[in-house]
């Protein structure tokens, strides 16, 4: 096999060895196996660069004008895409304002300008190998870059709001809005396969891989020979790590659910907001507060914060356990059917930071004196815990020790 040749890859969800098929316009490539996506296969760097660039513009002015105001009795308040950090900050919430502040800040911005940046060096420079590594990074902060769901939880505010004070939209949330927009279009837009191909592999993969002679890269997906042990080598094309499977996966994930678990009792029986006015406290708990949208006439916004903050980390968990079960006593049927539902659990989990963002924003924008002023809980606390680890535990697990356990030949 010379090494202009189609590179052997690892499917990152069930391991099996292939190479991709010829690019076809109109057509995915997916594993066979278990069918996860390879994408369509065109790397679009030429379209990916101004979307990019136009990002980081929307960015900056999302970040410059506000996102929305209050008029409440006289009194007014507006709100910036940071307002909800420092709001946590000032009630004794450091460490779920860190968490604020990661993903609807740091994580992004990080995205938006090292992606115009690899997306502009691409094809330019001959040098492709800190690209490779940059792009690493960038796959590696995707899931923590939550400006779609802090753009669904500024939208859920206003809704709780719209009853009881004079709302405002700011320029900052239609650029908010553009801003998700063009994100979205550009993940669209880009093939990450043929990115990772358009770096190229700098050595030529065997030519029919075996398990012991060779190793995928759990980020790039390149298949690689291993002439040193796997605990000290590094990927040839993005510098990640090599291991055969995660190291400690089922313990690390049985540690994180059960630590979710755990948090997902205060995260219920405390306080998730407190509204002070005029001297009067009313706490409500995250169900309490979904309980009394659906005695009025927001059912439908109930729905989908029930959806979000007690559903989907309910399902979460239970989805993980019923994972790690399965791996533990070797079950073989239904594996294709176990991916998908691993697929869906790493989806699904960003979504319950909806509620967190809620709170934030409320915090930072009721703070009205004796008028009005919402304060955050230790429910809300400990429920952007359980938000924490049951993301990091659907990225500990490994879903290749299922296809493992049942004995599958690796092809």
């Amino acid at each position: 096999m010379t090494a202009t040749a189609a590179p052997w890859i690892e499917c990152r969800d069930c391991g099996l060895y292939q190479t991709l098929p010829t690019v076809l316009n109109g057509h995915r490539r997916v594993c066979p196996r278990c069918r996860a996506s390879f994408g369509h296969g065109h790397a679009g760097h030429a379209s990916a660069l101004p979307l990019a660039v136009t990002a980081a513009l929307l960015f900056m002015l999302a970040q410059s004008y506000p996102l929305i105001g209050i008029t409440m009795r006289g009194l007014n308040e507006s709100v910036h895409i940071e307002s909800g950090v420092v709001g946590l900050i000032e009630h004794g919430l450091s460490p779920l304002a860190a968490m604020v502040l990661i993903v609807s800040f740091a994580a992004p911005l990080f995205r938006i300008v090292v992606s115009a940046y690899v997306l502009a060096r691409i094809g330019v420079t001959d040098r492709v190998r800190h690209l490779a590594h940059l792009f690493r990074h960038i796959e590696r902060f995707r899931s923590w870059a939550m400006l779609d769901v802090f753009l669904l939880g500024t939208l859920i505010a206003i809704a709780k709001l719209h009853d009881l004070a004079t709302i405002d939209v700011g320029i900052g949330l239609w650029m908010l809005g553009l801003l998700v927009l063009a994100l979205a279009v550009l993940d669209w837009s880009i093939d990450r396969h043929a990115v990772w191909a358009a770096f190229g592999p700098p050595i030529a993969s065997p030519v029919h891989p075996k398990h012991g002679s060779s190793i995928g890269c759990p980020a790039c997906g390149l298949v690689q020979a291993t002439s040193v042990p796997t605990s000290t080598r590094n990927c040839t094309r993005c510098g990640a790590r090599l291991f055969r499977r995660k190291p400690d996966s089922l313990t690390r994930t049985w540690a994180l659910v059960a630590t979710g678990l755990l948090l997902y009792i205060p995260a219920n029986a405390y306080p998730a907001i407190t509204v002070v006015s005029f001297g009067r406290e009313a706490s409500s708990t995250i169900l309490g507060g979904v309980l009394e949208l659906m005695n009025g006439e927001d059912w439908p916004l109930a729905l989908l914060i029930f959806t979000a903050s007690v559903a989907v980390p309910v399902l979460k968990l239970l989805g993980l356990m019923g994972l790690l079960l399965s791996v533990h006593f070797r079950m073989r049927g239904g594996l294709v059917d176990r991916t998908r539902l691993y697929r869906l659990i790493e989806f699904i989990g960003r979504w319950s930071t909806i509620d967190v963002f809620v709170a934030a924003l409320l915090t930072a924008l009721v703070a009205l004196g004796q008028v009005a002023t919402i304060e955050p809980g230790l429910g809300i606390l400990a429920f952007g815990g359980v938000v924490v680890t049951t993301m990091i535990a659907a990225e500990s697990f490994d879903p290749r020790l299922m296809w493992d356990a049942a004995a599958v030949d690796d092809g």
